[in-house]
This record gives structure tokens, C-alpha cells and sequence, in this order.
């Protein structure tokens, strides 16, 4: 059961790398996948479904990658250590990247909220003691990972060096954070 799942949301994913989320049609998935319709109206309930499941997918995997670097010595490390995880994870897996730019609304806000809570748990016992600059929490993704976040959607768009660059936007992060 979970293969079938999987398996439909690879064929999900390979249609959107390859014509965007106009190409995710449930004839696309069936012909792509091999499956019916009925099993994918049986597992996601609708196209929405399925997206909103390719991005729950996606997101969770992304912030394992990161989840190793709050085990980091010092804040510091710990900011970089996210920052660069974050990025690495995005140059090994490009096409759920720009899967979780493009589709946004996708999300569902609570099962990121939840996803998240061991970073934003990490970065809030950190400003608290006075470790990290204390930010409100709602600034971390738009103003604290800013530098990360546009330079993924450069790198998305095939114009950035993401690797070469990764130290420096480490860099970027944390002087935003920095106390």
C-alpha cells in the first residue's frame, strides 16, 4: 500500500519537473504510474490531494536533512550546520525543491507547524538564552533564512552556484542571527 502511494507520488513529481503542475492531470498519473484512477482517487482523493501529499512528502524529508544540525556545540554551528543541510538537501533534490516553491498553497499549515517544532523549538531555547539574536519566530523563514531562500529559488531558475555559494550564505544567516 505504501509502494502504490510512493509510487504515485514519483509519478507525480516527474510530471511536475518535467511540464509543471498543469502536467499533474489524474490521466497523466494513471498513464505515468501504471495505476487506475480509482486507485488514485482511492489514496489522495483528488489531484489536490495528491499535491497536498507530494508536498507533505517533500517538506518532512527536507527538514530531516536539517534536523542533525541542532545537535551542533554552539549556536553558531547550529545556524550554519541548518543553513547548509537546507541547501545541500536542495542541490540533491532539486525537483521536490522546486516542488515546495511552486505549490505552496499546497501546504497544510498545522503538519508544517509540526514538521518544524524541533527547529523552531532549537532556535527559541537558543534566543532565549541569549545565544541567537532574539527575532520574532515568524521572521525565521522570511528574514533569518532569507539569504537561503532566494538563493535557492536563483540556483531553481539555473542562474546560482548553490554549492559554491554555501559558506557564504551560511555566513549571511547567521549575521542575521548573530546576537
Amino acid at each position: 500500500m505504501a509502494d502504490r502511494r510512493q509510487s504515485l507520488l514519483d509519478a507525480a513529481l516527474r510530471l511536475v519537473e518535467e511540464g509543471g503542475l498543469d502536467a499533474v492531470t489524474i490521466a497523466a498519473l494513471t498513464e505515468r504510474s501504471g495505476m487506475s484512477n480509482g486507485s488514485i482517487y482511492h489514496h489522495f482523493g483528488s489531484r489536490a490531494g495528491v499535491f497536498a501529499q507530494l508536498y507533505a512528502d517533500s517538506y518532512a524529508r527536507c527538514i530531516a536533512a536539517m534536523l542533525p544540525a541542532l545537535n551542533a556545540p554552539t549556536a553558531e554551528a547550529g545556524v550554519r550546520a541548518l543553513t547548509v543541510n537546507y541547501l545541500d538537501w536542495v542541490i540533491a533534490n532539486p525537483s521536490r525543491a522546486r516542488f515546495l516553491y511552486a505549490a505552496p498553497d499546497h501546504a497544510d499549515p498545522e503538519a508544517k507547524m509540526v514538521e518544524f517544532a524541533p527547529v523552531l523549538a532549537w532556535f527559541l531555547d537558543r534566543m532565549a538564552s541569549g545565544e541567537l539574536r532574539a527575532v520574532p519566530a515568524w521572521t525565521l523563514e522570511p528574514v533569518a533564512m532569507g539569504p537561503a531562500h532566494e538563493s535557492v529559488r536563483r540556483f531553481l531558475l539555473g542562474v546560482f552556484d548553490l554549492a559554491g555559494a554555501r559558506e557564504i550564505v551560511a555566513d549571511a544567516v547567521w549575521a542575521v542571527l548573530s546576537p
